[in-house]
């Protein structure tokens, strides 16, 4: 053990996260277990993604699923896949550093789902300027009312040592200009989706571009709403303060008043401390997923089906930032469904640095399928 206190108190929450390793850990209670239209579209919502699919059960009445279908991404909302390890008050930060999804079957309305998840790892290493950094990787796994396996997640959470109440990341608020603006809404308004036109293998190309997807300017009203479509994290006031005292190592001290409030709180929260010197808040890595996926599902149309996607975060965006996600297609295999096309993911922010990047691996159906 260090002697070093903070450090020694670091230690102990090593070694009993360490303990974890192998069981099944719950840290809050399912959001969606049954998927109705309402969760559908609370979801949807919830990540800017109007897919018709998800939205219009008209619609989706006339595709092959006959009815409402849920984003790949919804899993999300029924279980939360990222674990923080031991519940002890400990000097250290929280950030999401991957979260990948594989996908088996497809989330129709009418299903109820039931998920379980466990920590599977941990390892520790040091950053650049000495921090201890704490990778507790966690697994996922979800289940419908048939007892099938809909998919499987794995999320990787980095406790990075705190320094006092210096911020991990310190960046002026980016100011757009007319022109800047003028482009981020022509991009928005550019976004379509495939739909029920037949998108097959034969008709995509090795390095093929597929359609950008622009996000931002991220907004508190962006952050509030994902942590609604995910389900409550926290409470607020009273209720709130005795959370954080009974699950220490979900909290954070805000920087400017010293109170501890919930990790995903902060992401909101420190907006109106932005007027007092910060930098605002940050996104967050399950929400950066989640906004990601409709760069696969838009293009894939319909009948394609999002077989896996793994996000990982590189840098945090932060009040204001907007992000250029772009897929590159690199690889093209025969399956049995049709053709498995994978296709690399990075996403670039507006002053050119590379936020995600990531890769994905979507079914598209043969030829023959209807359309």
């Amino acid at each position: 053990m260090s002697g070093d206190p903070v450090q020694a108190t670091i230690d102990e929450f090593v070694a009993r996260s360490r303990a974890l390793t192998g069981q099944e850990v719950r840290e809050r209670t399912s959001w969606n277990t049954a998927v109705t239209p309402d969760a559908i579209r609370h979801f949807a919502y919830g990540i800017s993604d109007g897919n018709p699919l998800w939205l219009d059960p008209d619609y989706a009445a006339k595709s092959r699923y006959g009815r409402l279908v849920a984003p790949p991404a919804f899993l999300t909302s029924v279980l939360y896949p990222i674990l923080h390890g031991a519940p002890i008050e400990a000097p250290l930060s929280s950030l999401i550093g991957g979260v990948e999804y594989q996908w088996s079957v497809p989330i129709l309305e009418g299903d109820t789902l039931r998920a379980v998840t466990k920590q599977t790892d941990l390892y520790e290493k040091k950053s650049g300027t000495g921090r201890r950094l704490v990778f507790i990787i966690s697994e996922a796994t979800y289940w419908n009312q048939r007892d099938e396996v809909v998919g499987k997640a794995i999320g990787t959470m980095i406790r990075a040592t705190q320094v006092g109440t210096e911020l991990l990341f310190d960046r002026p608020i980016y100011r757009y200009s007319e022109v800047e603006r003028e482009k981020i809404v022509e991009a928005i308004k550019a976004e379509t989706c495939t739909g029920a036109r037949v998108l097959t293998g034969e008709n995509v190309e090795m390095n093929q571009e597929i359609p950008t997807l622009v996000r931002g300017p991220l907004t508190i009203g962006d952050m509030v709403c994902w942590q609604a479509a995910i389900g409550p994290s926290y409470r607020a006031g009273v209720l709130g303060l005795l959370d954080c005292l009974k699950a220490p190592h979900t909290a954070v001290k805000n920087p400017i008043t010293g109170w501890p409030v919930k990790y995903s709180q902060q992401h909101e929260d420190f907006h109106l401390a932005s007027q007092r010197g910060m930098p605002g808040p940050f996104d967050n890595g399950v929400m950066r997923f989640a906004w990601v996926s409709p760069l696969l599902t838009n293009w894939m149309g319909d009948n394609g089906f999002l077989k896996r996607l793994y996000v990982q975060i590189k840098a945090p965006a932060i009040y204001g930032d907007t992000t250029w996600y772009q897929g590159t297609v690199t690889g093209k295999v025969p399956d049995a469904a049709g053709t498995v096309v994978k296709v690399q993911i990075t996403g670039i922010n507006q002053v050119g640095v590379t936020t995600t990047t990531g890769e994905a691996e979507v079914v598209l159906p043969p030829r023959t399928a209807r359309g």
